[in-house]
């Protein structure tokens, strides 16, 4: 099911844990721990981007907001090879 996780992530545009979810016919709270196992095993790199507000945002003035981060998944070159075996 693990590598089902990570085609599903590769192969989506737009990553959504609701859509991922559906398509493997699991929770999005079992998604999360499979997401959060990959994680750990370095399939899959996540980043949460800036935690603080380090850049101003296109066209803001506003040195300090309340924009949250977009997590981003990223496929490990182990993951690759996990996908591909």
């Amino acid at each position: 099911m693990l590598k089902e996780v990570l085609k599903e992530i590769k192969d989506a545009k737009v990553y959504s844990k609701q859509q991922i979810s559906k398509n493997l016919g699991v929770s999005e709270n079992v998604l999360d721990d499979m997401i959060k196992t990959l994680v750990r095993m370095g399939y899959l790199n996540e980043d949460l981007g800036s935690p603080t507000c380090e850049t101003k945002c296109a066209g803001c003035s506003v040195s300090s907001c309340n924009t949250i981060p977009i997590k981003m998944l990223g496929i490990t070159e182990k993951g690759e090879d996990k996908i591909n075996s």
